[in-house]
């Protein structure tokens, strides 16, 4: 049977749009239903529903985090 988990590895980049924001202010995304909480987003003016590139910096089975891209 194929896994059904996203392929993701540290390193991808991709732009994601802001689901929710945690209890501790951190921005919440998802890809192909995997949560990818973003760190170091302080006054980075992240907003819900806008699109923003990221960097995945770390994965595990459940959930991944990610930084913005540097411009």
């Amino acid at each position: 049977m194929a896994s059904t988990k996203p392929s993701l590895k540290v390193g991808d980049v991709f732009k994601l749009g802001v689901v929710k924001f945690g209890n501790s202010g951190d921005p919440i995304m998802e890809y192909e239903g995997l949560i990818i909480f973003l760190k170091n987003t302080k006054n980075g003016g992240v907003k819900l529903n806008t699109l923003n590139e990221v960097k995945i910096t770390k994965v595990f089975p459940n959930y991944a985090f990610a930084e913005l891209t540097k411009k």
